[in-house]
């Protein structure tokens, strides 16, 4: 893997070759990758556990995909298959922690999901507490997927990923038997370099052994979606909120409309980025419709001007909770017994228009001064 800086003047443009710089430790790998998660796979990962004891040892990170099932990352610094892991050691330890959490039901995980947010609250890992986002596991999964899953539907399967500066050519293809006889084994190379001169250091990953997430993807009910609700909420909110959100058509402004959360991307420079205004259709599910703002991005400034303005937003009828820094943080929601409700236009009205005035109301306080 080769690296390259383009350096541009406005005469010319050229590219510096990045030397690789190695990784300190593998404390310091961890640390890295816990903090960045989106580093790990070429999928969103939740992790909810790091350096807690399993009866077959302590595993570095343990994740959730978006199905619900357990990720085992094993992490080495340098080469995989050297120093204190041999080539047997890398494989053989994710096995090993994958076998002693088979058996693991959602009561079980949100213990160790427990832990894992109260050490993050605690200051023990240097990261912050978005990436504990909810009080429980479940709340936080679907926080961070979208998908709202039952107590019973984590945990299906268990999924092993070697992440290492390198993977050997051994590690490889002892990765690839595995996988070809059932495992479900993953091999990523993490590697950081710099540039002679310069305090900036890229850093690249590389995901040598994969599969297809149709592997690993439960046979079991989709959440049932709302197409045709969705067209005409996007109807009757996009002309009156166009102007505030700077967007010219709305299959640019709404995203996700073909699942049960179509939430509506601000274009507008006053607005943050990662602020979405979204729709909950989850009648049957969870007997609410709910309208709501969630924020997809890092800034703490964003998160302290919502709940700086929680009476702005009450004047207007919504609930801000201080508690969730990433979904539903201000919202207003309606009680409903079934998904029928979504065919009385009268409601749908109602629900459009308080989304409206929720857009409006963001716009006001992110453009005050």
């Amino acid at each position: 893997m080769r690296v390259f800086d383009q350096v541009e003047s406005a005469s010319t443009q050229r590219t510096e070759q990045c030397d690789r710089a190695a990784v300190q430790s593998e404390e310091a790998l961890e640390s890295l990758l816990h903090a960045n998660p989106a580093m790990l796979l070429d999928e969103d990962v939740f992790i909810f556990s790091r350096q807690h004891p399993l009866e077959g040892g302590i595993p570095d990170l343990l994740a959730l995909d978006k199905f619900g099932n357990v990720q085992v990352f094993e992490l080495k610094a340098g080469k995989s298959g050297t120093g204190s892991a041999s080539e047997e050691t890398i494989l053989g330890q994710p096995q090993t922690y994958a076998q002693s959490i088979h058996s693991y039901d959602y009561a079980r995980l949100n213990d160790l999901y427990q832990r894992y947010k109260s050490d993050i609250v605690q200051g023990r890992w240097d990261v912050p507490e978005r990436l504990a986002p909810a009080d429980a596991l479940r709340d936080a999964h679907e926080s961070v997927f979208g998908v709202s899953l039952k107590p019973d539907e984590f945990n299906s399967e268990q999924r092993m990923v070697v992440v290492a500066e390198e993977i050997t050519r051994q590690t490889e293809q002892n990765a690839r038997y595995l996988l070809n006889n059932g495992m479900n084994i993953q091999c990523v190379e993490v590697q950081c370099f710099e540039r002679d001169g310069s305090q900036h250091r890229t850093v690249a990953t590389n995901t040598v052994v994969d599969y297809d997430l149709s592997r690993v993807r439960p046979a079991r009910a989709a959440n049932p979606t709302y197409p045709e609700v969705v067209s005409e909420l996007v109807d009757l909110t996009f002309p009156k909120v166009r102007h505030l959100v700077d967007s010219g058509s709305p299959g640019l402004a709404f995203e996700n409309t073909d699942s049960y959360r179509p939430r509506l991307q601000s274009n507008h420079a006053d607005h943050p980025d990662g602020l979405k205004y979204v729709f909950y259709l989850r009648p049957a599910e969870w007997n609410s419709i709910i309208v709501a703002m969630d924020y997809m991005d890092q800034d703490r400034d964003t998160l302290d001007t919502l709940l700086a303005n929680a009476e702005v937003f009450e004047a207007q009828g919504f609930h801000v909770n201080p508690n969730r820094s990433r979904d539903r943080i201000v919202g207003f929601s309606w009680d409903v017994d079934s998904a029928e409700v979504l065919d009385d236009e009268e409601f749908l009205t109602e629900v459009a228009e308080r989304f409206v005035t929720l857009v409006e109301t963001g716009h006001d306080v992110f453009t005050a001064d």
